[in-house]
């Protein structure tokens, strides 16, 4: 037991899962635990002991067969090193409780201008900043009220509840699937609209097999990471979404 309680955290969940089976099954085996997850069995066996991880293009469906609960997910990609363990003060949107704010562009617009120097608890002063209609902010600003992500005192000014915010990173989503077209969208539309020093869109098409393909959805982590180390140490200045997207360009079922 205390071995398996040194293990990483992934290992110890699929120790749980076999276990359970086991005791439902004591002729269940190792090699029937790995054609359930559709894996090796070596491989299973080496991620069982620590010695290896769960391959991140498998880890989803893993995941998925753990019946691991969103706080359980998080943390077994955390200890695949896939996410970078969130800063103390900042706040997990569950993408279920705060479908809204991912569902509807406008929402994390007006949360960002927040953070400006310049800012003013006012729904026409915001409603100027973004160019949302003032009766829009109005109604974005009450649900964020109620929703407890923003909340304003008694004759007091508007502010956030939390500095930082943050959501599920390679965990499936409808509502997740929502704000990255709404990224999409804002970036098309905002393209013929910025000159060109003042906005940066660039592509790279590349072949990379497994191995590298991991290695870059890392280095993409660590790209995000360092951009909000850059935004902690700003003095304010701009709003600048910053968006980036890897993914096949062929179908590979045909």
């Amino acid at each position: 037991m205390t071995e398996i309680q040194e293990l990483p955290y992934f290992a110890k969940k699929l120790h749980e899962l076999f276990e359970v089976k086991r005791a439902k099954n004591r002729r269940y085996s190792l090699r029937s635990f790995a054609k359930f997850l559709s894996m090796n069995p070596g491989t299973l066996s080496a991620i069982m002991k620590g010695k290896r991880m769960v391959p991140l293009q498998d880890a989803a469906s893993v995941m998925l067969k753990l019946e691991l609960a969103p706080d359980e997910q998080e943390e077994f990609l955390l200890s695949l090193g896939v996410n970078k363990p969130p800063a103390t003060s900042a706040y997990k949107l569950d993408a279920s409780k705060y479908a809204i704010l991912f569902d509807e562009r406008e929402y994390f617009v007006i949360l960002a201008v927040f953070r400006l120097p310049d800012f003013e608890s006012s729904a026409t002063w915001i409603a100027q900043k973004t160019g949302i209609a003032k009766a829009r902010v109005e109604v974005c600003l009450q649900n964020l009220e109620e929703l407890d992500v923003i909340e304003r005192p008694k004759e007091g000014a508007w502010k956030r509840q939390h500095q930082s915010l943050y959501s599920s990173h390679d965990i499936s989503s409808k509502s997740l699937q929502k704000a990255h077209l709404n990224t999409l969208d804002m970036a098309k539309e905002r393209l013929p609209l910025i000159p060109v020093e003042e906005r940066d869109y660039s592509f790279v098409t590349v072949a990379l097999d497994e191995k590298r393909f991991k290695k870059l959805k890392k280095l993409v982590l660590k790209f995000r990471d360092e951009v909000f180390e850059l935004d902690e140490q700003s003095q304010g200045g701009d709003l600048y979404r910053v968006a980036l997207q890897c993914f096949p360009i062929l179908n590979k079922h045909e």
